[in-house]
Formats: C-alpha cells, sequence, structure tokens
C-alpha cells in the first residue's frame, strides 16, 4: 500500500473494499480492490488465483497492475490487493441507468458491438481457464473510444476449482445464474450473466430498474417471465435473433446452456463478432475458402465424401456436395451403406458452416431421409450428429423452414431411448418451445413440435424437463389457436398424454386441457388420429384424480364432455384400437360413484352401447375384459 495514495474510496463490498488510487511514481489513478482474508493460508491462495489475473491481457479485459498481500493494523485483517486500471467515464451501468431513466432506447448496432466485445473477452478468459463469477454492468468499464472492458475479478475461480465444489457466493444476485448458490457450476455461469446483461440493455426503454430487478430474479423461476419481457424487446423493434441469443443464454439448466465458445458458433453472434474485425474471433470467422473445383458426379458417394473432405473451408463446396448427395442417394441400400461416413461428414459441415442456411436445410434432408432406413443405435442417434442439428435451430431461428425439418429430425432420433436422452440432457427441449414461441401462427411447426414433445416425453426425464419449462402451456396454446387443425390436435394430444404423469401438470391439465381435448373430439369427430389420441389423453388424466374424472363430464358450460366421447366413438367403432381407448376411458371414467351415476343415465342408453361393444369384440381379449369390468360398475 506504500506506493500508493488513496484519494477515496468507491465501494464496500462483501469481502473487502475498493479505492481510487493514485500511483506515488507515475501519478496515474487506478483502482484498487482489497479482499479480505481469515488467514495466511487462504491469503495465500486467494493471492496464487489472483496472480493468473496476469495472463488477461486482451483489448476487452480490464488490465492489472500487480497483486500484493498486505496486514491491515487498524482493522487487524489481511488483504490481498489487486490494482487495475480506472476507467474515467465509468461502467455500463452507468450508461443503461441513464438510458432507463430518459426511456431511452439502446441502439441494436451499439448492443452487438458490446456483446461480440464481451463474448470475445468471456472466451478469452474461459480459455485460461478462468470464471468470472461477477458479471453485471457495474463491472463492465467503458473505455476513451466507447469499447467495452471487462473487469473486476478479484472474485474470480479458477475452473478446477469451481468444478468440484461450491463456493460462498459473493456476486450480486440478479445477474447470478441459479445453479451458483447451491451446487458446483462452471463456464456457463458467466454465460447466464452475460445473458442478464444484454436483457437490461435492450429494455432501457420498455422497464424501469424496478421492473428489471423484478424480473431478472423471476426468470430463474419462471421461464414464462422470460417470455413475456423477450415479447417486449421484439415489439420495441430489436430483432428476434437478438431474443433468441437471450433466449439461449438464459437456460436454468446449466447442462443445457452453451458454453461461451459455442455462442460463437451463432451467427447473430458472428455479426456482433464482425463489428470489431480486428480482433481473433472476427478474423477467424470472417473467412471462408473458395474453390473453383466442382462436385465430382456419377461417382458414387464416396468420391463426393472425399471432395467434402478436401474442401471443408468452403461453403460453396459443401453446399453443392450435399445438395448433390441428396440426390444421389435415394435408395435403401445406399443409405445403409454410406450413411455412417457421410453422418460423419454431415455433422462436420453444419457445424463448421453454421452460418450458411442451405447447408443446414441440406443437410437436414440428408438426416431425415435416413431415419427411415438405418436401425437405432447407429451414429445419427449420437451426440455428434444431434448437437450440431440443435446448434443449426439455435443458429437460425429466423427460418421456420429449418425449425421444422430439425423438430421432425428430433422426433424421429427421439424413438431411440439413449437419443432422446442426448435430445434432452443437451437443450433440445428448449430449442423445439423456442421453435413454437418463435413461430405461434405456423401450425405445421405447432404440429411438428408437438410430436416431438409427445417422442421425447415419454422418457421420465425429458418429461420433467418439459414440465419444468412449462411446455405443457405451449402444447395448449398451439391446440387453442389452431383448433382447426387436425394435424396439430393429435399430435398435442398425444404430447398431453406424455405430460400427464406429472404432477405439476395437474392443474393445467383440468382447467386447460380438458376442455381442449374434449372440443378437439368435437371439430374432429372423423378424424381416426385425434380420436384415438384423444381418448388416450383423458384416460390418463383421469387417472389423477376424481376432478380431472369430473371435468371430463362436464369440461365447459356449453360442453356435455360424455356426449362428446360417444359421438366420437360411434365414428369408429368399427376400429378395434379406438374401441379399446374407449373401453379404457369409461373403465377410469367408472372408478368413480358419481359417474356411474352419470354414465347409467337413460340419456345416454349406456348399457345398450356397452352391450353392442361386447357382441362385436367377443375375440378380442383385452376389449371383451375391459367390458366386463365395465358391465359390473354399470349393475352394481
Amino acid at each position: 500500500m506504500e506506493n500508493y495514495n488513496v484519494l477515496q474510496r468507491l465501494g464496500k463490498g462483501a469481502q473487502g473494499s475498493v479505492y481510487l488510487v493514485e500511483h506515488r511514481n507515475d501519478k496515474k489513478s487506478y483502482v484498487l480492490k482489497k479482499v479480505e482474508c481469515n488467514d495466511e493460508g487462504e491469503a495465500n491462495k486467494a493471492f496464487k488465483e489472483a496472480m493468473a489475473l496476469q495472463e488477461l491481457k486482451h483489448p476487452f479485459i480490464c488490465g492489472y497492475k500487480e497483486f500484493f498481500v498486505t496486514w491491515d493494523k487498524e482493522e487487524s485483517a489481511m488483504y490481498v490487493c489487486i490494482v487495475m486500471n480506472f476507467y474515467e467515464l465509468g461502467d455500463l451501468a452507468k450508461v443503461i441507468k441513464t438510458k432507463r431513466q430518459k426511456h431511452e432506447k439502446l441502439d441494436e448496432m451499439i448492443i452487438k458491438k458490446w456483446v461480440g466485445q464481451m463474448i470475445e473477452g468471456i472466451v478469452f478468459v474461459h480459455d485460461k481457464h478462468v470464471i468470472h463469477r461477477d458479471l453485471k454492468p457495474s463491472n463492465i468499464f467503458m473505455t476513451k473510444n466507447l469499447n467495452i472492458t471487462i473487469g473486476d475479478f478479484g472474485v474470480s475461480t479458477v475452473m478446477g476449482d469451481a468444478r468440484t465444489r461450491t463456493r460462498t457466493t459473493v456476486g450480486s444476485m440478479n445477474w447470478m445464474a441459479p445453479e451458483v448458490m447451491d451446487r458446483p457450476y462452471d463456464e456457463r455461469s458467466d454465460v447466464w450473466s452475460l445473458g442478464c446483461i444484454i436483457l437490461e440493455m435492450a429494455t432501457c426503454s420498455t422497464m424501469d430498474a424496478s421492473q428489471i430487478s423484478a424480473a431478472l430474479f423471476e426468470i430463474k423461476q419462471d421461464p414464462q417471465c422470460l417470455e413475456d419481457v423477450l415479447d417486449g424487446i421484439q415489439n420495441s423493434g430489436y430483432c428476434k435473433d437478438m431474443c433468441q441469443l437471450i433466449r439461449t443464454m438464459l437456460r436454468r439448466n446449466f447442462q443445457q446452456r452453451p458454453t461461451a465458445a459455442e455462442l460463437v458458433a451463432i451467427p447473430y453472434v458472428q455479426e456482433c463478432l464482425l463489428l470489431n474485425p480486428e480482433t481473433e474471433l472476427a478474423k477467424k470467422k470472417s473467412v471462408s475458402k473458395q474453390t473453383k473445383e466442382d462436385v465430382p458426379k456419377g461417382k458414387g458417394v464416396a468420391s463426393v465424401v472425399k471432395y467434402m473432405t478436401t474442401h471443408a473451408d468452403s461453403q460453396d463446396a459443401q453446399r453443392k456436395a450435399l445438395e448433390y448427395l441428396n440426390t444421389l442417394i435415394t435408395s435403401q441400400k445406399q443409405i445403409d451403406q454410406f450413411m455412417d461416413t457421410v453422418a460423419k461428414k454431415i455433422a462436420s459441415s453444419m457445424t463448421d458452416h453454421i452460418q450458411d442456411l442451405q447447408i443446414q436445410l441440406h443437410a437436414c434432408n440428408l438426416i431425415s431421409k435416413s431415419l427411415n432406413a438405418n436401425a437405432p443405435g447407429n451414429l445419427l442417434y449420437t451426440k455428434d450428429v444431434i448437437h450440431p442439428i440443435l446448434l443449426a435451430m439455435r443458429s437460425h431461428v429466423g427460418s421456420s423452414e429449418l425449425q421444422a425439418a430439425a423438430c421432425s429430425i428430433l422426433m424421429g432420433l427421439s424413438a431411440e431411448e439413449n437419443a432422446a436422452e442426448i435430445i434432452g440432457n443437451i437443450g433440445g427441449i428448449q430449442d423445439i418451445l423456442s421453435a413454437m414461441r418463435q413461430f405461434p401462427k405456423d401450425a405445421k411447426i405447432a404440429a411438428t413440435c408437438c410430436g416431438a414433445l409427445w417422442s421425447l416425453a415419454v422418457n421420465e426425464g425429458n418429461a420433467a424437463i418439459v414440465t419444468k419449462e412449462r411446455g405443457l402451456v405451449d402444447v395448449c396454446n398451439a391446440m387453442e389457436r389452431h383448433s382447426t387443425s387436425a394435424d396439430v390436435s393429435e399430435a398435442a394430444c398425444s404430447a398431453i398424454w406424455s405430460l400427464s404423469l406429472e404432477d405439476d401438470n395437474l392443474d393445467q391439465l383440468s382447467d386447460i386441457g380438458v376442455p381442449l381435448i374434449i372440443e378437439a373430439l368435437k371439430s374432429h369427430v372423423k378424424d381416426e388420429r385425434v380420436v384415438k389420441n384423444g381418448f388416450m389423453a383423458l384416460t390418463s388424466i383421469i387417472t389423477c384424480g376424481e376432478v380431472c374424472a369430473y371435468r371430463v363430464l362436464s369440461p365447459t358450460p356449453e360442453l356435455v364432455g360424455l356426449k362428446v366421447i360417444l359421438s366420437a366413438y360411434e365414428q369408429h367403432q368399427a376400429n378395434p384400437d379406438i374401441t379399446e381407448n374407449f373401453c379404457g376411458l369409461i373403465l377410469e371414467l367408472c372408478e368413480y360413484d358419481d359417474v356411474i351415476t352419470e354414465i347409467k343415465s337413460a340419456h345416454y342408453q349406456f348399457k345398450k352401447r356397452i352391450d353392442k361393444v361386447s357382441a362385436s369384440y367377443k375375440s378380442h381379449k383385452e376389449i371383451a375384459t375391459m367390458v366386463a369390468s365395465i358391465i359390473k360398475f354399470i349393475n352394481k
């Protein structure tokens, strides 16, 4: 401390104080942070961690002058002191506060420039095995040329330590990732904090300080809060790609959240990086080699794969090759023979050229072809192929064609148990829900996404993820919005069936799900798929309790549930699958005395109907058994 004159104290935190100081030799101003330690051992460890900051020399990282340990006699305490650059223009918090007070919008181009700089800086520090842990606007400083620089690593943690245990939380609650409080975490916690900062910058004109503070807290508990804020951001004029980036960064399960390095592959982030063309990441992503050599045609799949390998850096070459492969690979024999080799090349092409939409579409088309011909367990059902598909969805959020194609593939892949688990673990469910929210008026996407959720949610862990993300709300919204679409109704009924075993969905199923299913049975009474899946979903919901059973009888003042069910069954009584589902539904309803009374009402002539089923399906063991049980209930 003897080398510095203390000019003023700038603030005091949980572990120490921050001062504006002047160096006695060079007369320059610096910020000095004193981090209090309990004993000499802790001081030595903190000092060792702080020394890692010496390697953080980067245009968008605050410079550090020196580190030392000192004993404060007055306070009888030991401190690690970190001396860093001082920025006269202040920090990002000051910029945001000024804009928010004036209800002024931050220009998106400026936000993009700063986003590029923040991601560039965080990728750099993560490569150095350092986690910031306390990213917030007041720790991001403004340089004289209005660039940003990330500072205040005084409480950073070395990654190896952070992955093995949870340390005492010292960051600020609003920007802190959900996992930091109670479990081990990694560098993706910084990604959450960056997402919160972008959210703050984008809401200067639409939310006051107390509103954004409340929102930053609530989004950790309720994903719908984030969707509401993003709707406001998009309505204020910011592009949907920015909203999707925020949505991706603010995934509450950090294992399903991308790392900073993975964010770099997203085209919107690449646009942000290119606003700072002198930086390393921008240079790497701005080069795509060209080739004059055309795709070898008439020489088989193997020659095309070789061409793709030789010209791996050329987007144009990859695009042409994938397009040609779609015309070349047409038979099951060709797919079986070459798909594992082609799949590896497809995956690498998608990842290396993620910004090229046509490459992603051609690749998805090839993968779709292979799903019908390849047995589960091959390369297509592994993370090596699944991850590029999800990355494509995150990167091209504005393409309804890509979103629909990718969701269709995910539905096909999820038929294999291990693939379904992989999709859930790496964030595929959130990507599907994002597609539904991005294109709420698109019936094709709604049907495809509901179908994918149905297939994925058969897996118990995935059902829990959908429930936690409030996915049932999205399914019901799609069903209501596209009530005239049999495809949406059929897929939504299937998804509701998959989600009906989750206790947290019970209220939603009873209040909204049941009326929507009954309405779908009425509207699409002649569609076998809707009737079959609607019966199946209602049966599962009824097992949740008598409230649900009574709800089926009277879903709305205008609808008589049992009448709709009987009418739907009469249309398809010759179909054994529908008959079996119908009997299962009635048998579940018979578990409740008041419901039996309603069923026995002369108005429905129910005994006569069941006798007819019994006569028609005497040789069908399952149906005959259920009919016998129903008759016992009725004759009580």
